[in-house]
């Protein structure tokens, strides 16, 4: 007997295969990657600001704004030909969801060194 499963196409992100340890897992999105961390957003902030140091990621915006549903921080920076943002958003008490784009043109993006980036975000975390 042979069984047949329905095939699901995943809109704005895929399941990346295993990521660093991070939370629930690593995601793929359509421009990045992003990650729930267990720590504030205020220890995901700092560990972002540590990640672009080690990167020799310029740091050039840095803004936090207070939403309904939690805060919110964006941290932008450049990097090369690339520009970098990461938004970190609560989650729940103590849980960060942490988005990482690297854009390299108005149509392309660097998934690969947007998740070394998140990777040392979620080491720079713990």
């Amino acid at each position: 007997m042979t069984a047949t499963f329905p095939v699901a196409v995943l809109g704005a992100c895929v399941v990346a295969a295993a990521g660093a340890g991070a939370g629930g897992g690593m995601y793929l999105t359509q421009r990045g990657v992003e990650s729930v961390v267990p720590v504030s957003v205020d220890r995901a902030a700092t560990a972002t600001t540590r990640a672009f140091d080690e990167l020799k990621i310029h740091q050039t915006k840095s803004a936090t704004e207070q939403e309904a549903d939690g805060e919110q921080r964006e941290v932008e920076g450049t990097a090369g030909d690339r520009e970098i943002s990461v938004t970190i958003k609560a989650e729940q008490t103590n849980s960060s969801r942490v988005q990482v784009v690297a854009k390299k043109s108005a149509v392309t993006w660097d998934k690969d060194y947007a998740r070394t980036i998140l990777d040392r975000i979620v080491a720079y975390s713990r």
